[in-house]
């Protein structure tokens, strides 16, 4: 399926829209409301369409798996509740954006990693893109409330009500779990295996029971092939620019974006694709993490 630019122009406002919001308060987080409601009124009405036969999906096409998709009785799920499905497949891809901002600035802020990586060095690429995400916060904190008083492992208590705050930039630095947390250093990952609490930059603990997002490996996979595309594929100039980040802003992000000069192909994108985790192996990989 295709979209006219003027289209693709204004979901991509969107969805970046609803990425932003997250942890905003005020406008940004009313834009972000504004935009999902368009969005899931559109994809709802794109549902419906295929549904209807006055609109074909390619059979493989997310938007055709979510129409056509049973619950556990056999029903379609009702056209609200598969766009809101659909959203959530396609709002996550966006916020990566983030992530791959980040590897950029870790590229230009550390030529050395750049030039490592051109040479095609094996395994740096995903020990760099799990140091940017220990080093560069997409979210420095998240919080939630309990619902109910209960004491916890280590013998807090928490009443009912309670704002808990999750600290995970701080978490991701914490000099009793990493070697120099101030210095970006990729290496630290060679052979290391990722605990489920002390590195979370996408939440901690188990994503079959817990809050760790489920699309981790998706990510990894996405910034790995834009480290790639950045590292050996094009050139570019680096203009001014300021790629410090607050730490009182979620979702964070450097402060002038990450701008690029002069950018010139060296060689076809299409010459890497990086090995998603099948549906099999993600569960197995998820689980090592407990």
């Amino acid at each position: 399926m295709s979209l006219p630019d003027f289209e693709v122009s204004a979901r991509t406002r969107d969805l970046a829209a609803m990425v932003d919001a997250f942890g905003g308060i005020g406008w940004r987080n009313w834009r972000g409301r504004w935009a999902r409601t368009r969005s899931e009124l559109w994809i709802r009405s794109m549902i419906e369409r295929v549904r209807g036969r006055t609109f074909t999906a390619p059979p493989d096409s997310a938007l055709a798996l979510w129409t056509w998709h049973r619950d556990h009785d056999g029903n379609l799920l009702p056209s609200k509740v598969a766009a809101v499905e659909l959203l959530n497949v396609l709002r996550p891809i966006v916020a990566v954006s983030n992530f791959i901002a980040f590897a950029a600035a870790a590229l230009i802020k550390y030529p050395e990693y750049r030039q490592r990586l051109r040479a095609g060095e094996k395994g740096l690429d995903e020990c760099f893109v799990h140091e940017v995400r220990r080093y560069y916060p997409f979210a420095p904190f998240v919080g939630a409330r309990t619902r109910i008083a209960f004491e916890s492992a280590t013998g807090y208590r928490l009443p009912q009500d309670q704002l808990v705050i999750l600290d995970i930039y701080g978490t991701n630095r914490d000099a009793r779990q990493w070697q120099n947390p101030d210095k970006f250093f990729p290496e630290r990952f060679n052979k290391r295996v990722i605990g489920a609490f002390d590195y979370l930059p996408q939440g901690g603990g188990d994503p079959f029971i817990g809050h760790r997002c489920a699309g981790e490996w998706i990510t990894i996979a996405l910034m790995r092939q834009a480290v790639h595309v950045l590292a050996q594929c094009v050139t570019f100039d680096v203009p001014t620019q300021d790629l410090s980040f607050r730490l009182s802003r979620m979702p964070t992000y450097p402060r002038s974006g990450v701008c690029l000069g002069n950018v010139r192909q060296q060689r076809n994108v299409s010459d890497f694709a990086p090995t998603l985790p099948t549906a099999n192996e993600c569960p197995a990989k998820m689980r090592r993490l407990k």
